[in-house]
């Protein structure tokens, strides 16, 4: 049994670094290719991921840090318990996750499970709720550029959330047994200190998320060029009847779900499969929590209900698309919108004066010890 468990251990050693390896030689041997997906996932990082989220990170720390999360948490406390079983925090964190997008929650549940206010058990389901991509990311990434409209990103928002609500009902069932009771009665207070501290902490969390982003466009690159990704393209396809290019995107968005961005503008019958790619999240969000949770917590409850989150959302955004999308298409025939791309340039900033806070904040704290 030993050494089974060593030959195991080095195999995937092996398998490790064979990949590495691979995909090192992918990366010079087919530059252009990776070129070109490090370049469209950089522009989705600077148009729409960094815009949508960077502010909910900062904002999601001074409310842990200042006990905001806390105080709230007991004034809905008893809401909180009768509608999901939730204790009363847990409850604000299930909110505001699925308000600020798919880290935050995780970030927050990390910190009620270091407080000791969570089991191991319990943050591991309820990191598959308190989640979601946020209505700055759906709005500005999906139906700002897909489809120009307010009414698909009310949609699509309302699907998510419907999706990790059915969850949470069913997840209620387990927390009703388990109450810790009210959150501990504590003030709220801001220092100086915490908000170029939060801001620091949430430009670091931005480039870990835009390095995975990053990352699985390499990925999909690599997948590109050796002719998985086509085959499976051509699987779906068929499946699906859907065309080769849109089956590759959504197949792509599944990996990493800002590449939705990159889908056919305007196709209101791809709606509903948005809709469960942004409620379960791909794979590019999973490599987030993990960077996250650091071996913690186990993903792996999370995935399961995400996927069954996904299913719930499909289907209610296939049965409510007709009445949201009514007006759309006469009013698309009809109206001429002039169009420019988002610019680049305001994330650029806004990095470059996170930086700028950061490396002063470091400075300071030196010389004060």
């Amino acid at each position: 049994m030993i050494d089974w468990v060593i030959f195991m251990k080095k195999a995937r050693q092996f398998l490790t670094a064979a990949l590495l390896v691979g995909a090192a030689a992918m990366c010079i041997f087919a530059a252009d290719s990776v070129e070109a997906a490090v370049y469209a996932a950089l522009q989705r990082c600077l148009t729409a991921v960094i815009p949508s989220l960077f502010a909910m990170i900062a904002v999601s720390g001074l409310l842990i840090r200042s006990g905001t999360v806390a105080a709230a948490g007991r004034l809905v406390h008893r809401a909180g318990r009768l509608l999901l079983g939730m204790d009363g925090d847990i409850f604000i964190i299930f909110l505001f996750s699925n308000i600020a997008g798919y880290p935050v929650g995780a970030r927050m549940l990390l910190a009620a499970y270091d407080s000791s206010r969570l089991t191991k058990r319990e943050a591991e389901l309820l990191a598959g709720v308190c989640f979601g991509a946020g209505p700055a990311f759906v709005y500005g990434c999906i139906a700002a550029q897909l489809y120009r409209s307010a009414r698909v990103g009310l949609l699509i928002s309302l699907s998510s959330f419907a999706g990790s609500l059915a969850a949470a009902a069913v997840l209620s069932v387990y927390l009703r047994r388990r109450g810790h009771g009210a959150p501990p009665r504590t003030g709220i207070q801001f220092t100086a200190e915490m908000l170029p501290d939060c801001v620091s902490a949430a430009g670091r969390a931005m480039t870990e998320i835009c390095a995975a982003i990053l990352g699985f466009a390499v990925i999909s690159a690599i997948l590109a060029r050796v002719g998985i990704l086509p085959a499976a393209a051509d699987l779906l396809s068929r499946l699906t009847g859907r065309d080769f290019p849109t089956s590759a995107g959504l197949i792509c968005s599944a990996l990493d779900v800002t590449a939705v961005a990159c889908l056919p503008a305007g196709d209101f019958t791809l709606l509903p499969e948005i809709a469960a790619l942004v409620t379960f999240g791909g794979g590019c969000v999973f490599m987030q929590l993990a960077s996250v949770f650091r071996g913690r917590l186990s993903l792996l409850p999370a995935a399961g209900i995400r996927l069954g989150a996904a299913a719930v959302s499909f289907g209610l955004c296939r049965l409510m698309l007709p009445f949201f999308i009514a007006g759309e298409t006469i009013s698309a025939a009809v109206t001429v919108r002039a169009h420019s791309a988002p610019s680049p340039v305001p994330s650029v900033i806004l990095a470059v004066m996170t930086a700028m806070v950061f490396v002063k904040y470091e400075r300071g704290r030196r010389k004060n010890v």
